[in-house]
């Protein structure tokens, strides 16, 4: 008896348990699956279009309204560019409070995405809100998680999103030697619990449908150590360049189905995210993440998109210890008397940052006249650049399933949907307009 098989579309309108609104649109030709389609219909955000004409510290109180999730990403990044275009150069204790600010962020979007949007799909719920009576410790520890993310954010930039004590040139106002004193305290006794979500997704086996090679780029760290700042892009095919130089090697495209851009790396798809910076750079981990990222290599398959869910986990230990360090270091040697570098602007120029979103690569270009207005800007999101790939796995998946003789639509959709909450896409990020006419 031939084997049944699907003859019409696979749609799934609506992607639950993700940051924004997408869908999913499986078109067969036959037996053939003729594309997987990721439908991004989030409405698009005009920010790089709305930039433009606005005094450049004024710009830089609208990046992070981009997303509430990465509010911190979208202040430091374009905060960096453009100082980099004035020759700005920070205090160490400014850069200090940004690192900390920026993990407070990798710690909180981490968590929430760990613990509230993936884990249900490997614990075999529907969501979060059915798990709470069977894992009510594990849902607490990630609740006191999110709140030290949120916390860290709070004392440096003010408020746990879109920071504003976050200026060019330094902050406006430091916290005074007892906030950084509670805070160390805060993660020294979260040490434990920073290890929870690792414990729940090691054991859970790794799909080998969507196993594939591919390109992976991250941030070479200047100095070794795990963190978001950077001046080199490695790739995992052994080749390196400048970050400041991003766009000659990375691109984004406009495509039909999607309010969001499709980036490519020397014109192929690519991943970027905590699993490539895992794979690339993992020996500048803290110790302790260092030793649990080897004693379960086995989950961490750097040709496998689910893997990124045990980095996510992997990191989040890393960045608690790494954020304890900072806030000790910063209790002892915090001068509240520092101000920021006076802004001065002689000339038109550009500045171009690129630093390590929790989600994987973020670039910045502003234009800066010399007035201070900026003429232009453009924003590559980590989702943007990831989503052909992303949509390369999908299609792996639905072929690989279908090979099986699974036919049952609702079970198919239900593993795709597994496979993009893995790669924990910011739809919110990726739907930007340039130009608008």
């Amino acid at each position: 008896m031939p084997k049944k098989k699907i003859t019409h579309p696979i749609t799934v309108d609506h992607i639950a348990r993700i940051e924004g609104k997408a869908g999913i649109e499986v078109i067969l030709d036959g037996k053939k699956v003729d594309v997987v389609n990721v439908d991004i219909f989030e409405g698009p955000r005009f920010f790089e279009a709305i930039a433009v004409g606005k005094h450049v510290e004024e710009a830089v109180a609208v990046f992070p309204r981009v997303c509430s999730f990465c509010a911190a990403a979208h202040k430091i990044t374009p905060v960096l560019a453009a100082e980099n275009a004035m020759g700005l150069e920070p205090s160490e204790q400014t850069m200090k409070m940004r690192e900390l600010l920026y993990i407070g962020d990798f710690i909180q979007s981490h968590t929430l995405h760990l613990f509230f949007l993936a884990l249900p799909d490997f614990l075999g719920y529907p969501d979060v809100f059915t798990m709470q009576g069977a894992h009510k410790d594990v849902l607490n520890a990630a609740i006191a998680l999110k709140d030290m993310g949120a916390h860290i954010q709070a004392v440096i930039g003010s408020r746990a999103i879109h920071q504003e004590n976050a200026l060019i040139g330094g902050f406006g106002k430091i916290p005074p030697k007892k906030s950084w004193e509670t805070m160390r305290q805060k993660l020294r006794s979260l040490r434990s619990v920073a290890e929870e979500a690792l414990e729940q997704f090691v054991g859970f086996s790794l799909w080998p449908e969507v196993e594939a090679e591919r390109v992976h780029l991250a941030l070479k760290p200047i100095d070794g150590t795990y963190t978001m700042f950077g001046d080199t892009i490695q790739a995992s095919d052994g080749s390196k360049f400048k970050a400041k130089a991003y766009q000659m090697r990375i691109s984004e495209k406009v495509v039909p189905h999607s309010f969001a851009k499709h980036g490519a790396y020397n014109d192929q798809p690519f991943m970027t995210g905590a699993l490539s910076r895992f794979t690339l750079f993992n020996d500048g981990l803290s110790e302790r993440a260092k030793l649990l990222g080897r004693t379960y290599e086995e989950y961490l398959d750097a040709k496998n998109p689910l893997s990124n869910n045990l980095a996510q986990a992997i990191e989040l230990v890393h960045y608690m210890h790494r954020a304890e360090s900072i806030a000790d270091e910063l209790a002892s040697s915090i001068n509240p008397n520092e101000r920021r570098v006076e802004l001065e602007i002689t000339k038109a120029a550009t500045g171009i940052c690129v630093t390590e979103a929790p989600r994987g690569l973020l670039a910045y270009t502003l234009k800066i006249g010399k007035n201070g207005v900026i003429r232009a800007a453009n924003i590559i999101t980590p989702t943007a650049m990831y989503l052909p790939m992303m949509e390369a796995d999908l299609k792996r998946m639905v072929e690989s399933l279908l090979e099986q003789g699974v036919i049952d639509s609702s079970t198919i959709a239900q593993k795709l949907e597994t496979v993009v909450r893995s790669y924990d896409p910011c739809v919110s990020c990726s739907v930007h307009v340039a130009h608008v006419k």
